[in-house]
C-alpha cells in the first residue's frame, strides 16, 4: 500500500523540483510542502555561476570517491556558526553549475517542455544567426526563467527556502528529520524540520567523473591547470591560441569542440573511446580543423606528452578537457550515499530510477538520462505525488524491485547505460502513467496523456538542424582553406 504523507520535502528547485512541487500541490492533499535549494535563485543546474572560480579542489579525492563528503553537523538546533571552507567552499561542495556562456538546450521544445508549460519562443541572437527564426534551441537563461515561472505562476515560491542546503536527511522514529543550513552574511544558520516523505530532485550534474588513466594524477600535479572537466568550461575565448584535447564523444564533448574551434590552435584534438553517440554520429567531428584520435592510454608527467591507444603521441597540449560526465552523489543521505559508493556511477537501491526500494517515503525525480528530459520528469513527478498521496497503484514487492535492478545491472552495467531510459522511452512513460493513474475526483491533479508515437519521430529528427550546422561549419572551413591555397598560388 502506498504511503499517505501529509508533510513532504523536495530537495532541488530546478526543472525536476519545479514540476514535482506543482504535482504535489495539485493533489490537494498535503498539509506541508517545502522546497530547499542551496543556490540563491531558482533554476537548479540552469543557474549560471560565472562568479565562482571553476576547478576541482582535489583530483585524488575525486578519483578515490573521497570528494563531496558529508560535513560536520552541529549537535543542537537552532544554531549559528561562522563560515568555513569545509562548509561553504563551492569547489569542495561542488555547488557551482555546469553552465557555460553560450549554453543552449539541444532538445526540441515539443518534447522537452512539460505538457502544460510550453517554452517561450524567445531566441538568442546567436541561434537566430546560425539556425534562423524557427530554431528549437533556447538559451540557458530562457530555460532558467521558464523553471522560475513554474514556481512563480503557481505561487509555489512561498514553499521555497533558497540559499538553503539540506546537510542531513535521516529517518528518526518514522519521520524524516532534515538538518538545514542557510547561508547568511558571514554566518550560517542551522535548524531542523520534520517530514513524512522526501523527494530528491537535486540532479546528478554536480560531481565530475573522470576515467582512471595511467599517469593522470602525476600529470595533474606536475602540470597544474591542464586537466579540466567540462563542468568548468566557461567560454571558448579562454582557449585562444591553446593546443586542446577534448575527451568524450557525447553532446558536451562536441559542443565544447565547436565552442573553442574559432579560438584554439588547430587542429583541436577529439579523443573518443569508441563511436560517438548515435543520434549525432560523426558529423560533429568531421571538420578540417578537428583531428580525431582514439582514447588516451597514458599521460606522461615528465614530458607533458599525451599517449593514445593507437600509439600516437601529442606533445605540448595546453589543456585536456574531459567531457566524460558525472557521478551520483547524495552526501546528505548517508544510507543512500553508502550504496552509491559501492556501485559504479549509478543510483542503486532505486526501482525504475524513481522509488527507493527499502523506503516508500523516499523518492527521486530527474535522476536519469537518455533523452526526453525534461518531459519524463513530469511523468515521474505525477507518479511520485500520487504515490505519496496514497492514490497510486501499489509498487511490486521489494524482491521484484530488487530483481528489476539486478537484471538491469547485468544487462547495462553502470554509468549512462544504466540510468538511460533509451531506447525504451514509451515503456518507461507508460509504466509511470500506469503507476500514477488518473487524478482523484474533485482534485486538480495533473493528467498524464498517453505516450504519443509522434514524439519518437520528433526525437529522431531533432538532431537534424545541429547536424546541418556542423556540416555547414565544415563546408565554410574547407572553402577558407581552399581560398588560402589559391591566394598562396597567386602570390607565387
Amino acid at each position: 500500500m502506498s504511503p499517505k504523507a501529509q508533510r513532504v520535502a523536495v530537495i532541488g528547485a530546478g526543472p525536476a523540483g519545479a514540476i514535482t512541487t506543482d504535482a504535489l500541490f495539485k493533489e490537494q492533499v498535503f498539509s506541508t510542502i517545502r522546497v530547499f535549494d542551496r543556490r540563491p535563485i531558482i533554476g537548479g543546474t540552469w543557474v549560471h555561476t560565472p562568479h565562482l572560480p571553476p576547478g576541482i579542489p582535489s583530483l585524488p579525492a575525486l578519483l578515490s570517491n573521497q570528494a563531496d563528503l558529508p560535513i560536520p553537523i552541529p549537535t543542537s538546533f537552532p544554531i549559528e556558526t561562522p563560515k568555513s571552507d569545509t562548509i561553504n567552499s563551492h569547489q569542495l561542495r561542488f555547488s557551482d553549475s555546469a553552465q557555460h556562456e553560450h549554453l543552449h538546450s539541444n532538445i526540441t521544445p515539443e518534447i522537452m517542455s512539460y505538457t502544460q508549460e510550453p517554452f517561450p519562443t524567445t531566441l538568442s541572437e546567436r541561434v537566430l544567426k546560425k539556425y534562423g527564426p524557427g530554431a528549437q534551441f533556447r538559451h540557458r537563461e530562457v530555460i532558467r526563467e521558464w523553471v522560475e515561472g513554474i514556481f512563480l505562476r503557481g505561487g509555489y515560491d512561498k514553499f521555497l527556502s533558497l540559499s538553503t542546503t539540506v546537510e542531513r536527511a535521516e529517518k528518526v522514529n518514522g519521520e524524516w528529520v532534515l538538518t538545514l543550513r542557510k547561508e547568511g552574511a558571514g554566518r550560517d544558520y542551522w535548524w531542523q524540520e520534520k517530514f513524512d516523505a522526501l523527494v530528491v530532485a537535486s540532479g546528478h550534474y554536480n560531481v565530475p567523473w573522470l576515467p582512471e588513466l595511467e599517469g593522470l594524477l602525476e600529470f595533474d600535479r606536475r602540470w597544474k591547470g591542464r586537466v579540466v572537466h567540462s563542468k568548468h568550461f566557461r567560454k571558448g575565448e579562454e582557449y585562444k591560441g591553446k593546443k586542446v584535447i577534448v575527451v568524450g564523444g557525447s553532446v558536451s564533448a562536441h559542443e565544447i569542440v565547436h565552442e573553442i574551434l574559432p579560438f584554439a590552435k588547430h587542429p583541436v584534438i577529439a579523443s573518443l573511446r569508441g563511436d560517438p553517440i548515435p543520434s549525432f554520429g560523426w558529423a560533429p567531428f568531421r571538420h578540417p580543423h578537428i583531428e580525431v584520435k582514439k582514447q588516451i592510454s597514458k599521460l606522461d608527467a615528465e614530458t607533458g606528452d599525451i599517449h593514445f591507444v593507437d600509439g600516437s603521441v601529442v606533445k605540448g597540449a595546453d589543456h585536456i578537457i574531459f567531457a566524460t560526465g558525472y557521478t551520483f552523489s547524495l552526501p546528505f543521505l548517508p544510507q543512500v550515499q553508502g550504496r552509491i559508493l559501492k556501485a559504479y556511477r549509478r543510483l542503486p537501491g532505486v526501482y525504475q530510477h524513481t522509488f527507493d526500494t527499502l523506503d516508500q517515503t523516499l523518492t527521486y525525480v530527474g535522476m536519469l538520462g537518455g533523452g526526453f528530459t525534461f518531459r519524463v520528469y513530469e511523468w515521474q513527478a505525477v507518479a511520485v505525488a500520487r504515490h505519496l498521496a496514497g492514490r497510486a497503484r501499489a509498487l511490486p514487492s521489494i524482491s521484484e524491485q530488487q530483481a528489476w535492478e539486478a537484471r538491469r545491472v547485468s544487462l547495462k552495467g553502470g554509468g549512462k547505460n544504466y540510468y538511460s531510459i533509451a531506447p525504451d522511452y514509451q515503456e518507461f512513460f507508460d509504466f509511470l502513467r500506469e503507476i500514477a493513474g488518473d487524478p482523484a475526483e474533485g482534485t486538480t491533479g495533473r493528467v498524464l496523456p498517453k505516450f504519443d508515437p509522434a514524439w519518437l519521430k520528433i526525437w529522431v529528427g531533432m538532431t537534424g538542424p545541429k547536424i546541418r550546422g556542423f556540416e555547414e561549419s565544415r563546408r565554410l572551413a574547407e572553402e577558407d582553406i581552399e581560398a588560402a591555397k589559391e591566394s598562396i598560388k597567386a602570390k607565387l
